[in-house]
């Protein structure tokens, strides 16, 4: 039986222009109506996150979300937990080589995201995040001073860039795409599914007791992991091969609704 359903936010319950359709919304409270929780499990920051989970309509932002792709879980009052962070020298051996392969990139921490390089994709991305207050997101001179990092995040626009991205090494980490031309590095003990096992477990609720759905790289600790484990239809094709069931329709087409009335409702 299906006690907690853990959503992927971007590119699997958020539309391509980041809405959350009538259905999706629908089958959400179609699930709380039957004593299942629904929490969110992204790779966003967390009040970048809060924004979508209020949008919801549900008062899910009562209840605890995985944030930072694992790196946190959190309400809209606290962070319960930090679940860990890169250690001082893998974090100065990755950032040295972005530096040398000339990477830009951010750094995440549980509170804040940090980046040195100006006009870089990023910037813009995160510019576009509604009602997230601008100091949340820094820019400062020298990111070797910053402690307990979560993760690196970076946005690539060609083939040549994402190489470069993938050319970086350090033992104990792990890079993946996080969503559309992104990439994370992060320790390899960060992911979503070991922060949902945390999660759940405040709530007496096992590991096979939970269904999740995403759709990227980031997403496939969780779907392997769940007692089912769904992808949506536009997965990419590494990720679909670890579900137990791919979902018929995108994003933009109803796709966790489909999936939820399928195979929860």
């Amino acid at each position: 039986m299906v006690r907690l359903i853990a959503l992927d936010l971007d590119d699997t319950l958020l539309t391509t222009d980041k809405q959350i359709s009538r259905k999706n919304r629908e089958a959400l409270k179609a699930c709380m109506d039957r004593g299942i929780r629904v929490v969110t499990a992204s790779g966003r920051f967390n009040e970048s996150q809060l924004v979508f989970i209020k949008n919801v309509g549900l008062g899910l932002e009562k209840e605890y979300h995985v944030g930072d792709g694992g790196g946190t879980i959190f309400n809209e009052d606290k962070i319960l937990k930090v679940m860990g962070a890169i250690d001082k020298s893998r974090y100065l051996s990755v950032l040295s080589q972005t530096r040398e392969l000339k990477v830009p990139c951010f750094v995440a921490t549980s509170h804040n995201m940090f980046y040195d390089i100006p006009d870089q994709p990023l910037c813009r991305v995160y510019g576009k995040v509604p009602g997230v207050r601008r100091p949340y997101i820094e820019q400062l001179e020298d990111l070797s001073a910053i402690e307990n990092a979560l993760k690196f995040v970076f946005s690539y626009q060609s083939e040549e860039e994402l190489e470069r991205i993938q050319s970086i090494r350090c033992d104990g980490t792990i890079t993946f795409h996080a969503g559309r031309n992104l990439m994370e590095i992060t320790m390899e003990s960060l992911n979503k599914f070991a922060a949902l096992t945390e999660l759940a477990g405040l709530y007496g609720i096992a590991t096979d007791e939970m269904a999740c759905i995403g759709d990227s790289e980031n997403d496939i600790p969780m779907i392997e992991g769940a007692g089912l484990g769904m992808a949506v239809k536009n997965a990419m094709d590494s990720v679909k091969k670890h579900a137990d069931i791919v979902g018929e329709k995108t994003n933009d087409e109803d796709g966790v609704a489909w999936l939820l009335e399928k195979y929860i409702l």
